[in-house]
């Protein structure tokens, strides 16, 4: 789809047929608490006039299930409305993967990155890209255009490609266009680009105190250079740059930042995006309906009520009808105005009528996607690294002992799912071994015998917190068993916080191919099982 050649003249006909109430529906990007259509979801859809709907991983049990719902998704939508759905989803790759049945799992932004080779990024786009639209979504959340930092500032993600940003912008650009020619919208995320300060919008209220030169010259960066590629959406941040609104408000609602900056200056022509006004950084500020007014006033074509998947109310359909009517108040009233309305459901429609036909292919299960999985697999064996063994520790003994963190739901962008079962008992099941998986820390005591005896001890850490808090029991194992190798299934940065690990392994990621990919590198040099 080209963003600089809309049917405008077909939008504006439909866009002066809509009620108020339909309007104000093609505005909203909406979650559902179903895996299939119910009556009262139905009635939600209806009674709300919602234009669209986001999906999350409860959403996503198997392909037959997924194009099934959104079949039925369109069916409600379009009857209601007159106009199809747009249908989004966060599908990243890596931990931000919402299908993970039913579609292909590809590894992270960094992982792909540290490929060496843009054209893996393409790929990845147009693969995923090509499997959404048969199931019928055509809207991905992706790619993350946030640079990570240096070792003199660790920030580390690896949802980023790169530090530099010209080379985010090369790898960015590349997943961007993978997506766009597979026929649905890409969305760079999260503008104007994450800066420096810590905290996250699904939990707290984030100030960057960056300058007005660095975000110019770093951090918008992959945004320009994707804009101009033609870029078809953009989820503006709820964060905070003081240097580029001095009210010191959220990005989302800031007009300076989303009118001023990227319609204006940057002259982007695309969807604009909210991120979720279920996230705390709004939510707590104004209040999720009032949010959703102020991010529709400051230059917000649609904006996200994703309940249920980013910390919010587990019931979705409690939560989100009062913002919808809060929304629908301020446009009777004038307090969100009509010419700010039309502007917003005029690009709506044009991009959905340039979209064609949005139904999810039939048959689709019958689809042969094995070459995709082997493509992810091999993009993931490229990726996995042995970071140090001086003592020649691998490839491991059998009888090897490995401990790990029980997988068990998280918060925040990672919505709860889980993308595998925990890593030792999946290790101990490919490589021979015993595993033993602890909540929250290991029972030393208990577990000393075990450890001493163990020819090997692996010992998984999924994030750079997790490490940190369980430093202290690998440094005693360490002293217990120096036969020890710390598999790390995130970003290789984290090591630099356990020197005193003597083998380490890395992924990048914690993907079930990754985690295969690191079983055969330890299994033996050349990583095959």
């Amino acid at each position: 789809m080209n963003i600089h050649d809309l049917p405008w003249a077909e939008a504006e006909k439909i866009l002066s047929s809509l009620t108020l109430k339909q309007k104000i529906g093609q505005m909203v990007i909406a979650s559902i608490e179903v895996t299939c259509m119910d009556d009262r979801t139905r009635a939600f859809l209806k009674e709300n006039a919602i234009g669209n709907v986001i999906l999350f991983g409860k959403n996503c049990a198997s392909r037959h299930q997924i194009a099934a719902l959104n079949a039925e998704i369109q069916d409600v939508i379009t009857e209601t409305t007159g106009l199809q759905a747009l249908i989004s989803i966060d599908q990243e790759g890596g931990r931000v993967t919402r299908i993970r049945k039913g579609a292909t799992v590809f590894p992270s932004a960094m992982a792909i990155g540290a490929t060496g080779d843009p054209d893996n990024a393409f790929l990845t786009g147009y693969i995923m890209g090509r499997e959404m639209k048969a199931l019928g979504i055509y809207h991905d959340f992706a790619p993350v255009f946030d640079l990570n930092f240096d070792e003199e500032t660790p920030i580390f993600s690896n949802r980023s490609y790169a530090i530099d940003p010209h080379e985010d912008a090369v790898y960015s650009g590349a997943m961007a266009r993978g997506l766009r020619a597979a026929g649905i919208l890409d969305c760079g995320k999260h503008f104007p680009g994450r800066g420096h300060g810590h905290g996250d919008t699904h939990f707290d209220f984030v100030v960057h105190r960056d300058s007005l030169e660095d975000i110019r010259e770093k951090y918008l960066v992959p945004f320009r250079s994707a804009m101009k590629d033609g870029m078809c959406s953009l989820m503006a941040s709820h964060s905070c740059y003081p240097a580029l609104d001095d009210r010191c408000i959220p990005n989302t609602v800031s007009d300076r930042v989303l009118q001023g900056l990227a319609r204006k200056e940057m002259g982007f022509e695309g969807l604009i995006i909210s991120d979720d006004v279920l996230m705390a950084a709004v939510e707590k500020k104004y209040g999720a309906p009032q949010g959703a007014v102020l991010c529709a006033q400051a230059g917000c074509d649609m904006v996200i009520i994703g309940n249920g998947g980013d910390n919010a109310d587990p019931d979705g359909l409690d939560v989100q009808p009062p913002i919808v009517q809060r929304m629908l108040e301020a446009a009777r009233s004038g307090e969100l105005s009509m010419e700010r309305i039309h502007d917003s459901v005029r690009r709506i429609i044009a991009v959905k009528l340039a979209l064609g036909d949005m139904r999810p292919m039939q048959h689709v299960e019958k689809q042969d996607w094995s070459a995709h999985e082997a493509f992810a697999q091999a993009l993931s064996r490229q990726t996995v690294r042995i970071a140090r063994d001086p003592v020649h520790m691998l490839p491991l003994p059998e009888g090897t002992l490995f401990l790990s963190r029980r997988s068990f739901a998280r918060l925040g962008v990672e919505e709860g799912d889980v993308l595998f079962d925990s890593f030792a008992p999946l290790a101990a099941s490919l490589l021979g071994g015993n595993a033993v998986e602890f909540d929250v820390s290991p029972d030393l005591e208990a577990l000393k015998p075990l450890i001493q005896r163990a020819p090997a001890v692996v010992f998984s850490v999924t994030s750079e917190d997790e490490c940190l808090r369980l430093k202290a029991s690998m440094q005693t194992i360490c002293a217990w068993n120096p036969r020890f190798c710390m598999v790390c299934l995130d970003s290789p940065h984290i090591l630099s916080h356990v020197p005193f690990v003597p083998c380490a392994v890395y992924s990048y990621d914690q993907t079930l191919h990754a985690v295969q990919s690191v079983c055969a590198l330890l299994k033996n040099k050349e990583g095959v099982l």
